[in-house]
């Protein structure tokens, strides 16, 4: 509960419409810039591994932010495990920072701040086998938004074995790839009209 705190304060300083307005200049999302001061917090904290902090601006015509959280099932499939949707008010854009923390339970917090301020939590997630490898990629790039288009931001991978391959957000749209895996989480965004 603690970390939630702390993180829930660290994300204050974007809430107002200065901070939100000076975030993206263009309609996309792209890895939140940290300031010095903000990577020292997040290592002081032990978390700088876990938090995934994403800008974004919506193109006009958006209507709502739909986050979706994905387990890897046994056929290798996709099943939606949380989430949730913002909707835009009229005549305003959707704009600000997602944030996501890890959780060692494999649980995932979501921080939703545009208009206002939203947060989400997963469940956390039992593992049959203990956990010897695994891998975390997050966007790392500018990216444009495509209206209606899924946009993966994060997939977790965790596995019992000993060897873990390396992989990218595409593989995201190729579930297929993971299917040696003990647990794979996918985090997704989605700008709908």
């Amino acid at each position: 509960m603690f970390v939630i705190a702390i993180t829930i304060v660290f994300f204050s300083g974007c809430s107002n419409n200065t901070g939100i307005s000076k975030l993206l200049r263009k309609e996309g999302i792209k890895p939140y810039e940290l300031s010095e001061s903000d990577i020292y917090l997040l290592q002081t904290l032990e978390i700088q591994d876990d938090i995934n902090i994403i800008s974004f601006k919506a193109p006009k015509n958006a209507k709502s932010l739909k986050l979706n959280v994905y387990v890897l099932n046994s056929n290798n499939n996709w099943d939606v495990i949380g989430g949730g949707q913002v909707y835009a008010e009229p005549d305003s854009r959707l704009e600000g920072t997602f944030a996501m923390m890890l959780k060692d339970n494999h649980a995932i917090n979501f921080n939703i701040n545009t208009i206002g301020r939203v947060s989400y939590q997963t469940d956390a997630l039992k593992m049959e086998n203990e956990i010897s490898a695994s891998s975390k990629s997050f966007l790392r790039d500018f990216q444009r938004i495509e209206i209606n288009k899924e946009l993966p931001l994060a997939i977790m991978i965790y596995d019992s074995g000993t060897m873990m391959r390396a992989y990218s957000l595409e593989n995201f749209f190729s579930p297929s790839r993971f299917k040696e895996m003990d647990l794979v989480q996918a985090v997704t965004l989605t700008f709908t009209d």
